[in-house]
């Protein structure tokens, strides 16, 4: 039996056709969805493409830190501190932000909140400014998410990259 070269062209886009819906049917399969996405125990501490314009970390009454964005770049303004940050280093610091994630703590935890850094966080298209209380402790860093009521723990090596001074 001769096929006529229109015939082999409609054998060929069918053949295609069957070997790329049986790739999708095992992709599906093999790489189901939910194991493609984080885990409901872990969460990144601000919300997916965020855009930071401020951050504010206030240490005490009379020390405090804050960025601002200004076009391209950031100022630092400190009260109370001597910081000498670079453009590069406050760059590092806002992704580390917008990066970082942690694991949800199930329990309410309980620390005297004198002890807390406080953080305000101010992002494009929300309205309301973000606030955070970062707990550094020896083995993790905790920080509670005030709108949500969220406590999100961190690895201690993290402390370092989203605080700027310890």
């Amino acid at each position: 039996m001769k096929l006529s070269r229109t015939g082999w062209n409609n054998v060929i886009i069918f053949s295609v056709m069957i070997i790329i819906i049986m790739i999708n049917a095992t992709n599906e399969k093999l790489f189901p969805e939910e194991a493609g996405q984080h885990s409901s125990a872990e969460q990144k501490i601000l919300p997916e493409h965020s855009v930071v314009l401020t951050l504010s970390i206030l240490v005490s009454e009379k020390t405090s830190l804050h960025f601002a964005r200004v076009g391209r770049s950031w100022q630092l303004t400190s009260k109370g501190l001597a910081v000498n940050l670079t453009e590069q280093q406050i760059e590092q610091l806002m992704f580390s932000w917008q990066q970082s994630s942690g694991l949800v703590q199930a329990d309410d935890v309980v620390i005297d909140q004198s002890l807390a850094t406080e953080l305000h966080i101010a992002l494009a298209g929300v309205e309301q400014t973000l606030v955070y209380w970062l707990y550094p402790l020896k083995d993790q860093l905790l920080i509670y998410n005030q709108s949500s009521g969220i406590w999100i723990s961190l690895p201690a090596a993290l402390s370092k990259q989203l605080l700027p001074i310890q």
